[in-house]
């Protein structure tokens, strides 16, 4: 099943569990904005996103991770102390693209 609807505009938090060799866990996390635009209808979760990196240096910041690639968008944004109480609590590496 597919549904077709897009994140709110804002402040937006990429999260994705991502486990590397040796089956260990990290968090992989970007900082940036759902703007307005045109987005592919696809059927799916589809926004459109800016970050602090290019759309070039994104993708291959984020293709240099080991793992899956299935993300979470966080409509608000997710702050450095909920990032770090949440690291603390899970004791999981958090990597970072932006």
């Amino acid at each position: 099943m597919s549904i077709q609807m897009s994140v709110k505009h804002g402040p937006v938090t990429l999260l994705s569990v991502v486990q590397a060799a040796g089956g260990k866990l990290f968090l992989l996390v970007a900082q940036g904005e759902a703007c307005q635009g045109p987005c592919l209808q696809i059927g799916n979760t589809n926004s459109r996103y800016k970050f602090s990196l290019s759309a070039t240096a994104f993708m291959n910041a984020w293709s240099r991770k080991p793992g899956p690639r299935t993300i979470a968008p966080s409509a608000s944004g997710i702050s450095p102390e909920d990032r770090q109480n949440s690291r603390a609590l899970l004791n999981i590496e958090c990597r970072h693209v932006c």
